[in-house]
């Protein structure tokens, strides 16, 4: 192919969409229309003639939304329809004209493998095209993301913007939609940072496989949607609270056993500067205590009040029987 070839051509921008070429999703025009505003359009975008006599993008997508964007009417192209003769060589030259400028989101770099699939066989993609994507040439790696093309659209934007860690991308590919709308309802809502949406998830499959119910019947039990729809807790607060509440679920002995050493510890009218700290998820079996003080005198002082204080006996063992 000769790139440096190419007829000028002037188009209507509305009659431009996506195309088979296409490789973007999820991205902002803000920027790319202030550019073209300050400085006009440095790269026309490319295109070629399809079998119906129309014209596809082969690359410049964004550059004709942002034209369309500020109202212009006609737009520069370079016909690229004899020197990208054939459908292969127009999907090359958009591929690596984008990989040379840019990163691809989670969702492009789906678009890209299931676009790819049309001209070549699995092999050649894990081989060719999944390492310059940053991915490893892998056979599950290459079904989970070409999967990404069937979520809805709010679960793939969210991904694009890159909200959602890989890991959990994987788990919500596997549910059924009703099931993974509930979850993703969620994590949007509260705005959940990677580690919760991984908790999240954990904890209701294990709920899920040990009642045999669904996920959205786990996220649709009373305590959960009170959490949701109580107007006291802002949005952090809603989700420990969510997370608290399906763990106790999830755990109920672990539950109940915090719950007891909660009840006990809170019972204690310690001194004044002295606190007892524990692990709790009750992960360390061992209690801390901690005791401020300015000099000897006053730690002295401390530990005999501490040491008339009775209920200490009633801390349960955090790790009972080990």
């Amino acid at each position: 192919m000769d790139l440096r070839k190419g007829e000028a051509v002037w188009l209507d921008p509305h009659g431009l969409g996506p195309g088979p070429y296409t490789m973007s999703y999820g991205f902002d025009l803000d920027v790319l229309c202030t550019s073209i505003r300050k400085a006009g359009l440095i790269h026309p975008p490319w295109v070629a003639r399809n079998q119906q006599g129309s014209f596809d993008i082969v690359s410049g997508y964004r550059r004709v939304l942002a034209l369309k964007a500020l109202g212009e009417r006609d737009v520069p192209c370079r016909d690229m329809s004899e020197s990208l003769a054939s459908p292969w060589e127009r999907f090359l030259a958009a591929f690596y004209e984008n990989l040379a400028t840019r990163k691809f989101n989670e969702i492009e770099k789906a678009m890209v493998l299931h676009n790819a699939g049309a001209y070549v066989d699995q092999e050649e993609i894990m081989d060719s095209f999944m390492p310059l994507l940053s991915l490893p040439s892998h056979e599950g790696t290459l079904k989970l993301y070409l999967k990404l093309l069937n979520l809805e659209e709010n679960v793939q934007s969210t991904i694009a913007a890159g909200r959602i860690p890989m890991t959990a991308v994987k788990a919500l590919v596997e549910m059924e939609k009703k099931d993974r709308q509930a979850v993703f309802h969620w994590i949007a809502e509260l705005n959940l940072n990677l580690n919760q949406q991984l908790k999240l998830i954990e904890y209701i499959k294990d709920i899920s496989m040990r009642e045999e119910i669904s996920d959205w019947e786990v996220l649709s039990d009373p305590p959960v949607v009170a959490v949701g729809e109580n107007p006291r807790l802002n949005k952090p607060q809603k989700s420990k609270a969510l997370l608290e509440t399906l763990r106790a679920r999830r755990s109920p002995r672990l539950a109940q056993a915090q719950q007891a050493v909660e009840s006990a510890v809170s019972a204690i009218s310690l001194p004044h500067g002295i606190s007892i700290r524990y692990d709790s998820y009750l992960e360390d079996p061992y209690y801390q205590l901690e005791v401020r003080f300015r000099d000897g005198k006053e730690l002295r002082s401390a530990v005999t009040k501490l040491h008339e204080v009775h209920e200490l006996e009633a801390l349960p063992e955090l790790w009972p029987g080990k």
